[in-house]
């Protein structure tokens, strides 16, 4: 016989769980799109700031400024074209002063 588990969540919990939910599909969805050679290969925004050496939190003052390529939202997520990204790596490489004004 099964047993049955009855479970009381508060509003607020039951957002967060679907958003946790939610979230997992999605990054295992972004996850095999980018392993195929069809679609580009998108990165997330804790993984651009890795690559500059910066905080989420630049990486949102650059959004905000157009310093970054155009972003790909997925839910409620923020992605960006890997392809993109490593172009201004590249120039910010050549030219370590280029994105210090902001």
């Amino acid at each position: 016989m099964e047993k049955s588990l009855l479970v009381t969540l508060t509003t607020t919990e039951l957002r967060s769980l679907i958003a946790e939910v939610v979230g997992d599909q999605l990054a295992q969805v972004v996850h095999t799109r980018t392993d195929s050679t069809e679609s580009p290969t998108l990165i997330s925004r804790l993984q651009v700031a890795v690559l500059f050496g910066v905080s989420k939190t630049t990486i949102d003052k650059w959004r905000r400024f157009r310093i970054l390529p155009p972003e790909v939202k997925i839910a409620s997520r923020v992605y960006f074209y890997k392809e993109q990204i490593m172009e201004l790596v590249k120039q910010r490489q050549r030219n370590p002063d280029l994105f210090n004004s902001f």
